[in-house]
C-alpha cells in the first residue's frame, strides 16, 4: 500500500516506498535493511500553499467570506497515480512466487498464538458485519492440526487486519507480511479447496476475501468470491437438514459451538450479498425468501455465539418482518438486528437502482411517497419498525458512542445507526432536485417526470429535515468514533461517509433547501473529506468517492455563483455524476463528469469563455483538490502522472519552493 510514510532509503532513491504503515517497507525487506524507519515528508501546510496560490492570482482571490476546504485544502485528494495501482492477478502470482508458498505456510504456522488472537480481536471489533469467528472454536481448530482450511482463514484475517494498520499499532504488526501477500496466498489455496466437500472455514475465508477485494476495487473477484461462499454454504446447510444426505462422508455430528458458527456464517453470506449487490445492477444471490424457505435459524445472539446454544433459540426461524414491538432488542441481538437492517438497506438501494421515481408508473398518484401502500412508504415503514424494535439505548444521538465504547460494543452501535441513517438518505434523496437554485426551498421534483399528486402540507419540509439530519448524524457518528479511539475504516463506513459528505456539500451550497437548519454543513463536509483522505490510506475504494465530491463541488460552486450558467438543467444533464453519488462500487469517471458539466454550461453555447473559466477555477483549486485529478481539457501529455509513479511527490513540492 502506498502511503505518505516513507523510509530514508526510498526517499533518497526517489522511488515509491511501499509499506503497510509500519516498518520495514517491502524494498528494505527484500534488501535485508534492518534500519528501515518510516517518517512523513516535510511539506508546506495547506494554508501556506493556498495563500501562495492566491497571491499568484490576485484577480481570483476569493472574497472575504470563509472559503471551504473543499476548494482550498490541497491535500484532500490526490491523483490516483500517486498511489500505485492495484496489482494485476499475474503480478499477485509473481508476488506469491517471490515469497514462495511454503514460506507463507511456515510463516502462518509459526505465528505466536498471541499475534493470532490480536488480529482476531481487531477483525471482530472493526467489522461487525462479519462477526463469524468464534474465538474458542477458531483457536482450537488452528492449534489442533493447522489444517489448510484454518491457515487460509487466518491468511484472510491477516490480509484485512493489515489494512487497519493506519488506526492500529503495536510491535506485533512487525511480524506480519503485506496484505497482498496474504490475499494472494489465500486465493491460491482456496482455488483448490472450493471444489472439495463443503467446509465452513472455506466459506468464512471466502467472505473475508470478498470484503478485502471490494475494498481494493477488485469488484468482479469480490462478486465471484461471494457467490462461491453462498453456494458452498447452501450445500453445507442442505447436508445438515436433508433426511437423506447425498454425501454420506459428510460429518453431521456437530457440537453446540459448531452449530452456532455455521448459522451465523450463513447469515454473514446474506449480509455480504446485500452489501456488494445492493450498490450495483446485479440481482441479489441470496434473497430473504430463500433464507426463510430453507428454514435457516435465527442468527445466534451474543451469548449463544460465545458459549454455544441449548438448541431452543436455534429452532426459531427468522422472518424479514421479525421485530420486538416492546423495543427491547439490545446489543446481545446486535448481529440479528444488523442482518435485518442490511435487508432493509438493500431494499432501499434496489428502489434507487431501479431508477427510483423515474421508473415507469412511480410518479402516479398511488405511488407517491406519502401514500400508504406505495413502494416508498412500505420500505420506510419497515425501516421505522426496525428502529422501534431496538432498545432506545441503541439510538444515536440520544445516546453517545462513548457510552457504548466503554461497554465494548461501540462498533456495533455505530453500524446499527449508520444503517438507519443511510437507508433514510437513500429513500428521501431520490425526490429532491439534483441541481436546485440558490433560492430553492424544500420541494419535490422540479424536472420531469413530475409527481402527479400534491404532497400534504409540510411534507417536503419534514423530508428535508430527515434527509440532511441523517447526513449530519452519520458524520457525527464517525467523528465521535475517532475521538473515542475506535475509528471505523471499513468499506461500508467509507460509503456512509461519502454519502453524508456529498449531502453536506449540497446543503452547504444550497442552505435554503433545509430552511437554514444545517449551520454545520461546511464543517461536517470538511471533516468528511478528511476522513475519506485517511480512509484512502487503507482502502483504494475511496479514490472515486473523493473525485465525485470534487466534481460535485465544482458544479455547485459554479451554479451558485452564476445561476444563469445551468438554468433549467436537471439531473438528466449530469447523468454520470448523478449515478456516481449512489455507487458503493465506484470507479473514477471524472472525465465524463467534467464533460457533462461543460456541455450543460449555457455560457459554452455562446462563446468559449467557459473553457477559460473552468481552467481558472481549477487553477484556483490547489494541488490536492483538482476535481479531475488532471486537467479538464485535452492535455498534450495526458499520461504524464503514470511516468512519475516512482517519484516521491512530497519532494517535488519541496524542490519547487
Amino acid at each position: 500500500m502506498r502511503s505518505s510514510l516513507s523510509c530514508d532509503h526510498c526517499r533518497k532513491a526517489k522511488i515509491k516506498c511501499v509499506n503497510e504503515g509500519t516498518a520495514p517497507c517491502q524494498k528494505c525487506l527484500k534488501l535485508g535493511n534492518s534500519g528501515c524507519e518510516l517518517s512523513r515528508p516535510q511539506a508546506r501546510s495547506a494554508k501556506k500553499i493556498a495563500a501562495r496560490a492566491q497571491r499568484a492570482t490576485p484577480e481570483l482571490t476569493p472574497r472575504a467570506d470563509h472559503v471551504s476546504t473543499v476548494a482550498s485544502t490541497p491535500d484532500v485528494t490526490r491523483q490516483d497515480p500517486i498511489r500505485p495501482p492495484r496489482p494485476s492477478p499475474s503480478l499477485s502470482r509473481r508476488t506469491l512466487s517471490s515469497w514462495g508458498q511454503e514460506p507463507v505456510d511456515e510463516h502462518l504456522a509459526r505465528l505466536p498464538i498471541g499475534v493470532v488472537l490480536k488480529a482476531l480481536n481487531i477483525f471482530t471489533a472493526k467489522f461487525p458485519e462479519l462477526r463469524i469467528l468464534q474465538p474458542s472454536a477458531f483457536v482450537k481448530e488452528y492449534q489442533a492440526g493447522r489444517s489448510r482450511e484454518s491457515k487460509v482463514l487466518l491468511a484472510t484475517i491477516l490480509a484485512i487486519t493489515r489494512k487497519q494498520s493506519s488506526i492500529c499499532s503495536g510491535e506485533w504488526l512487525h511480524r506480519l507480511r503485506s496484505s497482498d501477500c496474504y490475499a494472494s496466498y489465500a486465493w491460491s489455496v482456496l482455488s483448490n479447496l472450493i471444489l472439495l466437500p463443503p467446509n465452513v472455514q472455506v466459506v468464512q475465508a471466502l467472505l473475508i476475501l470478498t470484503l478485502y477485494e471490494w475494498g481494493v476495487r477488485e469488484f468482479h473477484k469480490a462478486w465471484m468470491h461471494c457467490g462461491m461462499a453462498i453456494r458452498i454454504m447452501q450445500s453445507l446447510h442442505s447436508s445438515r437438514i436433508s433426511p437423506h444426505a447425498l454425501d454420506i462422508s459428510q460429518n453431521n455430528d456437530l457440537d453446540e459451538l459448531a452449530v452456532v458458527v455455521e448459522t451465523r456464517t450463513y447469515w454473514a453470506c446474506f449480509i455480504m450479498d446485500c452489501t456488494i449487490n445492493s450498490g450495483t445492477y446485479n440481482p441479489r444471490m441470496l434473497p430473504m425468501p430463500e433464507m426463510q424457505e430453507l428454514k435457516v435459524p435465527r442468527p445466534p445472539n451474543f451469548f449463544d455465539f460465545a458459549f454455544g446454544s441449548d438448541g431452543a433459540s436455534l429452532s426459531q426461524n427468522f422472518t424479514a418482518n421479525h421485530s420486538d414491538p416492546s423495543g427491547n432488542l439490545d446489543l446481545a441481538q446486535s448481529f440479528e438486528t444488523i442482518v435485518l437492517g442490511f435487508d432493509i438497506y438493500a431494499q432501499a438501494m434496489a428502489f434507487v437502482f431501479n431508477n427510483g421515481r423515474c421508473a415507469p408508473g412511480m410518479c402516479a398518484p398511488e405511488n407517491c411517497p406519502w401514500v400508504p401502500g406505495s413502494l416508498w412508504s412500505n420500505c420506510r415503514n419497515r425501516l421505522e419498525e426496525w428502529r422501534r424494535s431496538q432498545h432506545h439505548r441503541l439510538h444515536y444521538p440520544r445516546h453517545s458512542v462513548a457510552v457504548h465504547m466503554t461497554l465494548g460494543h461501540g462498533e456495533s452501535f455505530i453500524y446499527l445507526n449508520m444503517l438507519y441513517y443511510l437507508s433514510t438518505i437513500m429513500l428521501h434523496r431520490e425526490y429532491f432536485p439534483f441541481l436546485p437554485t440558490a433560492e430553492s426551498t424544500p420541494q419535490g421534483p422540479i424536472h420531469p417526470p413530475l409527481l402527479e399528486a400534491e404532497a400534504p402540507p409540510g411534507w417536503w419540509e419534514d423530508s428535508a429535515k430527515e434527509l440532511y439530519g441523517a447526513a449530519e448524524q452519520i458524520t457525527c457518528l464517525l467523528q465521535e468514533a475517532s475521538e473515542c479511539g475506535i475509528p471505523l475504516m471499513t468499506p461500508f463506513s467509507g460509503f456512509c461517509a461519502f454519502t453524508a459528505c456529498f449531502l453536506n456539500l449540497y446543503i452547504f451550497r444550497f442552505p435554503k433547501m433545509n430552511l437554514g437548519r444545517s449551520p454545520r454543513a461546511e464543517e461536517l463536509m470538511n471533516w468528511g473529506l478528511e476522513y475519506l483522505e485517511e480512509f484512502q490510506n487503507a482502502w483504494e475504494l475511496a479514490g472515486g468517492w473523493i473525485k465525485t465530491i470534487q466534481n460535485s463541488s465544482l458544479l455547485y460552486k459554479s451554479a451558485t455563483e452564476d445561476s444563469r450558467r445551468f438554468q433549467g438543467r436537471s439531473r438528466a444533464d449530469f447523468e454520470t455524476l448523478h449515478q456516481s453519488i449512489h455507487e458503493y462500487r465506484i470507479v473514477d469517471r471524472s472525465e465524463l463528469h467534467l464533460q457533462q458539466i461543460r456541455r450543460a454550461d449555457r455560457n459554452s453555447s455562446r462563446d468559449n469563455e467557459n473553457d477559460e473559466r473552468l481552467g481558472r477555477e481549477q487553477a484556483q483549486v490547489p494541488m490536492g483538490m483538482n476535481p479531475a485529478g488532471n486537467p479538464a481539457f485535452l492535455d498534450p501529455f495526458p499520461n504524464w502522472w503514470s511516468m512519475l509513479q516512482e517519484v516521491e511527490f512530497a519532494e517535488i513540492s519541496s524542490m519547487m519552493n
